[in-house]
């Protein structure tokens, strides 16, 4: 996938040295908000319930401030990549009611929040003419996921039996997007996209040296508003 990326930026360095048309760099600020759609599996180690033991989780929902560089090598063509501020995510509990009630009390609570980084490149194609006031836009791409920084809470020592580490694997995935943009003038436009990505993950508890693990995938559905400056 990293070979992918360095493609596609040399590709879009080259077209835009072909005189097509100037090129032109493009710096996007705004909001994002990402509402995961996780769907995880139950939990699956040792001294669990089951099979299947009933334990799993469920991602919340967050914003977060975006950011991005685009490069339009031709006036229909872009390369973007966007970044942001990483968000942490609340993990919190999805518990089966059949299970004992010292086991089921966590449902719904806070197990665990987990910060990702998940820079995405877009090969974006926009609609219209270059002087268009608006332009829709669409957008495909990959996606890296990268959980960098993970926290228990007292909820998941608890439920786990102790202390307990998280990690996440990392993830790779195709991703893509539609928007609209809004040219102000010849310099400032505002814009607004959904994208959405094809991310899993493992996550993986360890307690007392007791690993555990849950399969994680997300449909996220990420809105953003933001304003464009074009250099």
């Amino acid at each position: 996938m990293s070979r992918l990326i360095s493609h596609a930026l040399l590709a879009a360095l080259l077209a835009g040295g072909c005189g097509v048309a100037a090129a032109q760099v493009s710096i996007r600020a705004g909001i994002s908000h990402i509402a995961p759609h996780s769907s995880a599996s139950d939990a699956v180690g040792p001294m669990l319930p089951g099979p299947p033991s009933g334990i799993s989780v469920e991602v919340q929902n967050k914003s977060t401030l975006f950011l991005s560089l685009a490069y339009g090598f031709h006036p229909n063509m872009e390369v973007e990549l966007a970044l942001g501020y990483p968000p942490t995510h609340d993990v919190n509990g999805k518990i089966a009611g059949n299970l004992p009630p010292h086991i089921a009390a966590f449902n719904g609570q806070k197990l665990a929040e987990v910060r990702q980084i998940a820079p995405t490149l877009f090969f974006n194609y926009k609609f219209g003419e270059a002087n268009s006031q608006w332009r829709p836009f669409v957008g495909i791409g990959v996606n890296y996921t990268n959980f960098d920084k993970t926290k228990s809470t007292a909820a998941n020592n608890a439920l786990n039996g102790g202390p307990t580490d998280i990690s996440l694997s990392d993830s790779w995935g195709l991703a893509g997007q539609v928007g609209l943009s809004y040219r102000i003038n010849e310099r400032w436009s505002i814009l607004g996209a959904v994208a959405t990505a094809k991310v899993k993950t493992k996550l993986t508890t360890t307690t007392a040296g007791v690993q555990r693990n849950i399969d994680i995938r997300f449909r996220p559905t990420v809105l953003t508003v933001a304003a464009a400056y074009n250099f």
